[in-house]
């Protein structure tokens, strides 16, 4: 088991190398605990991070969300298998037909076909659930619910909303009373409860100078996924979050969670699950599958602007593992200091990492052809010298997220893909960074042969 001074050795040096502003990390086994710190919540006044400071969970919250609503579950208050609509009864999209067939165990597996990143700049109020559902009225659903992965903190929104109906309580209360509090966890959404606390700033780097400057403000939008990545928390409560994930429990024995219920939520519910989210094999209920099998490892990922988060929980080994940090800079930190305890003490390795082809294979570039579309903006499948490119343009508001976060906002350039399986439709987009290639999978092919579906991150539909 490593030491807290070697994982602070190895968090500074990580954070030095990646010019990560501040980080903070934990590692729980069986019992023990190690815990770390290194840099400044905010490199404009250098007050350093402390054991308490608070980072954004970013998409971690949806763990939490998911874990809430299996309280109702096992209370019988809440049937996985019934449609959204019978606790919600004014729920619909764009495509009432296809809204009414999304049930909640949709909602937890991102099943749902509901929008992934829709970012409304929504006013605070104790309503923004249930006035988010009056947006997701005008909305499309991708695909057929219940068929495919599609990530969607606007389904995770919905799930939010349903636990308000069902508790009659605002999400943030239930949350905090069923979850938040028996845990002894130290998070919040509120602004003025952060400012009572040591937390964290978001930071960009510049590629070209190396100058780290502070996010120009401290949440994307406030009231941007409530329910799906709007917590801030510190370091040893993700911890104990992660431990309930183990058997249920709080540390002092209280249960939270059936056995029931902390085994459905690891189950995997796919049985391909190539290209849908970087880093996992599989994907439970709320939880992403690392390593499927009898020794499951269990992980989620969360950013905001300028920040990152993870957690990873082996409940076999008693295991858990939590980072975060305040740099756009910060997932490369992660990523190599998650990937090297979890080898080293654990014998965990991540999945194989997609690599290009050995040799291009020829397929029927006019197949795929088309223009592709989804909340979160659109792909144009076209052909150049002979090989097919994919443009992505993403909506305005993801471009917005981009500048914010001081990265390029989607040029819209087309760009090759190249295909690595041509019986299952499978191509990868070589994005110009070592390495790092970005899958693209093609399904559901029409009467004529041609895909109505395409995976570039999301999904996205054929147009007619």
């Amino acid at each position: 088991m490593i030491t807290s001074n070697e994982l602070a050795d190895r968090l500074s040096r990580l954070a030095e190398k990646f010019t990560v502003s501040g980080a903070s990390a934990a590692l729980w086994h069986d019992g023990t605990l190690v815990r770390a710190e290194t840099g400044t919540v905010n490199v404009v006044t250098g007050a350093p991070v402390l054991p308490s400071t608070l980072f954004a969970a970013g998409s971690v919250t949806k763990v939490l969300t998911a874990s809430l609503a299996m309280t109702l579950v096992d209370e019988g208050r809440l049937d996985l298998d019934a449609p959204v609509l019978k606790y919600l009864p004014g729920f619909t999209t764009a495509d009432p037909g296809r809204s009414a067939a999304i049930t909640v165990r949709m909602l937890l597996d991102h099943s749902s076909g509901l929008p992934g990143n829709y970012m409304p700049d929504l006013a605070p109020g104790e309503d923004v659930l249930e006035r988010l559902m009056r947006e997701l009225a005008t909305l499309n659903v991708t695909g057929v619910p219940g068929r495919r992965f599609s990530y969607s903190n606007m389904g995770m929104s919905t799930l939010g909303r349903l636990v308000e109906a069902i508790t009659a309580e605002r999400f943030d209360v239930a949350l905090s009373t069923r979850v938040l509090r028996p845990l002894g966890m130290v998070a919040t959404a509120d602004a003025e409860e952060m400012l009572l606390h040591s937390t964290a700033v978001g930071h960009v780097v510049d590629p070209a100078s190396g100058t780290v400057s502070r996010v120009p403000r401290l949440r994307v939008w406030p009231e941007y996924g409530p329910a799906g990545s709007r917590l801030w928390l510190d370091v040893e409560s993700l911890v104990r979050f992660g431990r309930m994930h183990i058997d249920g429990l709080t540390p002092n024995g209280h249960r939270i969670l059936s056995q029931a219920a902390v085994e459905q939520m690891r189950t995997p519910r796919y049985d391909d699950f190539w290209g849908c989210l970087r880093g996992c094999a599989n994907f439970g209920l709320g939880w992403g599958l690392l390593r499927e099998g009898d020794d499951p490892v269990l992980t989620h990922s969360g950013a905001n602007l300028g920040m990152h988060s993870t957690l990873s929980v082996i409940p076999g080994q008693k295991v858990v593992l939590a980072v975060l940090t305040n740099s756009a800079t910060g997932a490369m930190l992660h990523s190599t200091l998650c990937t090297e305890l979890l080898d080293e003490f654990f014998d965990v390795r991540s999945p194989a990492a997609i690599s290009p082809p050995e040799e291009i294979t020829e397929v029927d570039n006019e197949r795929f052809t088309g223009l592709y579309r989804a909340p979160d903006g659109q792909v144009s499948v076209e052909t150049h010298d002979g090989r097919l490119h994919a443009r992505l343009i993403p909506d305005p508001g993801l471009a917005e997220w981009d500048r914010l976060m001081g990265s390029p906002a989607g040029s819209g350039q087309a760009m090759p893909i190249m295909c690595v399986d041509h019986e299952r439709n499978r191509f990868v987009i070589d994005v110009g960074t070592p390495g790092n290639f970005v899958p693209v999978q093609f399904y559901e092919p029409d009467l004529d042969g041609r895909p109505t579906l395409v995976r570039l991150g999301t999904l996205y539909e054929r147009t007619p």
